[in-house]
């Protein structure tokens, strides 16, 4: 199998810390948050196509030290014309006669994806309890028949997560091509979910499939939400003299820790130093130093040095703040 995972765009809900790296390379629980999702990939890929943004020219680095073979495309500031017209330009790149998976590279998720694959095309939902704030799909016979962006009146509460698996990729690019010849556009863009309209308007049998779980990483917030639940399934500390952690968390073996109290749902990457604080909720990129500061549903940068009271913080890379 073959994996498609578009990893592009430009993450404004995740600024500052999307100014510097791509989404997808925020580091949460211990990992990127695109280490999550080949996490559920495993051996099942035997070669992978990212679609990177201009700052996500360390993407490919990051999946090839995991053993993938990858490929990839750039897609330019000027070219962020929606996910259909992301995953097109990656035609030239992908096998025609090799079953392809596409994963978004921004959602963790969690199912049993062997067993889905062997069963044949199926694109991924989740029961949602507000099916009006997502793309769902309508079934009929037990095979999807439309997919409704956003619909007033939902024909069902299952919400289109972001993972499809197609066993005819010629038809696939086929229809991407057809959307985009015709300016078949939704909301300004050229969507991957018209593509598979077209695709099911030519005969297309697809399965829904629910998976287990589906973490959401769109915002801050939310991303300190998802964090947690993916933080009980990689979780990593070292005991430290006269600190405290309180699980669950993940802290670097490299990271220096003083004198404070940790957790729960703390991410404090590789060389930072923290010494006399109170820290919870918050990820603490690589290189930083934190000192003498409580700090509670907080990002603070790479290499950025921060030392005060408590406060709830946003801190950029290579910050140095006195609050």
């Amino acid at each position: 199998m073959q994996v498609v995972i578009p990893a592009a765009g430009f993450a404004t809900r995740m600024r500052p810390l999307s100014l510097t790296r791509a989404k997808s390379m925020i580091p949460v629980a211990g990992k990127p948050i695109i280490g999550h999702i080949l996490d559920q990939i495993g051996n099942l890929a035997d070669r992978i196509v990212l679609v990177v943004g201009e700052n996500g020219l360390d993407i490919p680095a990051y999946v090839r030290s995991l053993g993938y073979n990858v490929d990839y495309v750039v897609q330019r500031n000027e070219e962020m014309l929606g996910l259909g017209y992301a995953v097109s330009l990656t035609e030239d790149k992908v096998r025609k006669d090799t079953p392809l998976l596409i994963v978004l590279g921004d959602t963790p998720f969690r199912m049993d994806l062997s067993k889905a694959v062997e069963r044949g095309d199926f694109i991924g939902v989740k029961e949602v309890k507000d099916p009006r704030r997502f793309g769902v799909v309508r079934l009929v016979d037990g095979y999807v028949a439309d997919l409704i962006e956003k619909p007033e009146t939902p024909p069902s509460n299952l919400a289109i997560v972001g993972i499809y698996y197609f066993t005819d990729v010629p038809l696939l690019y086929d229809s991407l091509r057809y959307i985009l010849k015709n300016d078949i556009k939704t909301r300004g863009e050229y969507q991957l979910t018209d593509a598979l309209k077209e695709m099911i308007e030519r005969g297309w049998k697809v399965r829904a499939v629910e998976i287990d779980e589906w973490l959401d990483c769109g915002t801050l917030d939310q991303t300190l939400i998802s964090q947690r639940r993916l933080l009980e399934w990689n979780t990593h500390f070292k005991r430290r003299e006269d600190v405290v952690f309180i699980p669950p968390v993940y802290v670097s073996d490299s990271a220096t820790v003083r004198r404070s109290v940790i957790g729960p749902n703390v991410h404090i990457d590789e060389g930072s130093v923290i010494e006399d604080s109170v820290i919870r909720d918050s990820i603490i990129l690589p290189n930083a130093h934190v000192k003498e500061i409580v700090l509670e549903g907080s990002f603070v940068g790479e290499r950025a040095k921060l030392t005060g009271e408590k406060k709830r913080l946003r801190i950029s890379d290579y910050s140095d703040a006195k609050v």
